[in-house]
């Protein structure tokens, strides 16, 4: 079940048992793509109660159009920046300027399923431009310079609003039928 674009964001679900199953049943596995990337081919599998929170977090950031954050370029730029300013300068106690409203964008930090990817959603009005970098790419995350520019996608609020309301809706249904199957 494909909410979203591919291409821009995405949120794929697996309701349906694959044979032979590799994770827990009470897991539910959700592949997600960010500008046709597939973030988290490492790892699908996400515990339902968590994934149903982040997806609440995230909508409460993005339902209302919001402007750019001081210091936006533009995605990969902007990507770089906050990257750069998380991984060394966070803990050096630099001041909080643009930098640091730049990181605060952080998107995707859904549990486990994506520590790999760096991702940033930059709100813009009606737009929200989406950056990331899966860690094998290399990049601050990992203290070696980036082999390539980090993945891009402009996504209308609407449409990301929309694919995340309709991850949380199966999100939400998954985790009732899977509770009520451990019941009986």
């Amino acid at each position: 079940m494909l909410f979203g674009s591919r291409t821009g964001f995405a949120l794929e679900f697996h309701v349906e048992p694959v044979e032979p199953v590799e994770h827990h049943p009470q897991l539910l596995c959700v592949d997600i793509f960010v500008g046709g990337l597939h973030v988290n081919t490492w790892d699908n599998a996400f515990y339902p109660p968590l994934l149903v929170k982040k997806l609440k977090d995230e909508l409460g950031r993005f339902r209302t159009p919001t402007s750019r954050p001081t210091g936006f370029t533009t995605p990969s730029e902007s990507f770089r920046i906050a990257e750069s300013w998380m991984y060394d300068d966070a803990s050096t106690g630099t001041a909080p300027g643009k930098e640091a409203a730049l990181a605060q964008c952080r998107f995707l930090e859904w549990g486990e399923c994506t520590d790999e990817v760096t991702a940033f959603a930059f709100p813009d009005g009606d737009r929200v431009h989406l950056a990331c970098r899966v860690r094998d790419d290399g990049g601050a995350a990992w203290g070696t310079e980036a082999t390539r520019e980090p993945t891009v996608a402009s996504v209308s609020r609407t449409e990301l609003v929309g694919t995340l309301e309709h991850g949380l809706a199966v999100a939400e249904r998954e985790w009732a039928v899977r509770l009520a199957a451990g019941r009986e």
